[in-house]
């Protein structure tokens, strides 16, 4: 009889944190996650990770929540075969009295604790959790599999809502800062502006090459001007060999012909987004970026001010 009752608390803690963490883990500000890992937690650090396999969290949250279930309803069942008669009717009694009491305190209240206060539970509970994780992890590594395999058929991925998410969580974070006085209006209109156009293609902003006159080494200064004027652009490309090599403004180009120094470009490939050819054109000094595809043939060119309108607008 003890040892039944003993079951049967442990079971309903453990159906209690298993049901209470995976609330708490959707609900937990990665932002804050994110600031412990960097300063050093190495907890924090596995939290991150967790949270970045989805369906190795999940897995350990649904096995756990299987053990708990069966630990509670074998515990139930001694109980009740102890106290009555294995042929009475009223050996069902027990375990529809329970029932309400394993779902408000395994399921309902926990899940409520997590979800409106998921950063501290979740961080009094991580050792917990990691714990279990690594115990589970046989078992949730074959189940994570699965989930990918069905992942990779059905076409769905996590990734859209992982960065749905984090972007809702950032908002929150520069309103926050915003009514604290932290931010300025400019400054929080500036970052929202950064999140709705850092992950677009960077192809997106520039321009075909087709539009974009270009003129052989060496360079004929008369010709390039006439060629910047048919195209209408301000950038003129340089190359060698059939080979684009470096570029020129058509200010450039109204200089005296021992003045004109054309400057090497930068490179990005078409799936690259925004924000990263931006970086790397001020890693390498550049204003123009020439767009390729996976052959290596040149698609298009886009210029750092073409990247940096869309922040400032």
């Amino acid at each position: 009889m003890f040892f039944s009752v003993v079951l049967f608390l442990a079971g309903l803690m453990l159906s209690a944190f298993f049901s209470g963490t995976e609330t708490g883990l959707y609900r937990v500000s990665r932002t804050r996650l994110v600031l412990d890992a960097l300063a050093g937690s190495r907890s924090s650090k596995a939290l991150v990770w967790l949270l970045n396999q989805p369906a190795i969290f999940v897995a350990t949250a649904l096995v756990g929540n299987n053990v708990a279930n069966y630990l509670t309803s074998f515990a139930i069942v001694s109980i009740s075969g102890i106290l009555v008669s294995a042929e009475s009717p009223a050996e069902l009694v027990g375990p529809i009295l329970m029932t309400p009491v394993v779902f408000v305190f395994g399921e309902l209240l926990p899940k409520s604790f997590f979800f409106h206060a998921p950063y501290r539970l979740v961080r009094s509970t991580r050792y917990f959790l990691l714990t279990f994780a690594i115990i589970f992890a046989p078992v949730s590594i074959i189940l994570g599999a699965l989930g990918v395999l069905l992942r990779n058929l059905t076409g769905k991925t996590p990734f859209p809502v992982r960065l749905t998410m984090a972007k809702r969580e950032l908002e929150k974070v520069l309103q926050d800062g915003h009514e604290a006085g932290i931010l300025a209006a400019g400054q929080r209109e500036f970052a929202r502006r950064l999140l709705e156009v850092g992950n677009r293609r960077a192809i997106s902003f520039g321009v075909a090459i087709s539009r974009i006159a270009t003129v052989e080494l060496p360079i004929d200064l008369d010709r390039a001007r006439n060629e910047a004027r048919k195209c209408n652009h301000s950038i003129v490309l340089v190359s060698q060999q059939r080979r684009i090599v470096g570029y020129l403004r058509y200010s450039d180009l109204l200089r005296d012909e021992n003045a004109v120094r054309w400057q090497a470009v930068g490179e990005a490939y078409a799936d690259d987004r925004h924000l990263r050819v931006l970086l790397n054109l001020y890693d390498v000094g550049s204003e123009v970026a020439l767009i390729k595809d996976e052959s290596g043939a040149v698609k298009g060119i886009v210029t750092r001010r073409q990247l940096i309108e869309p922040l400032m607008k």
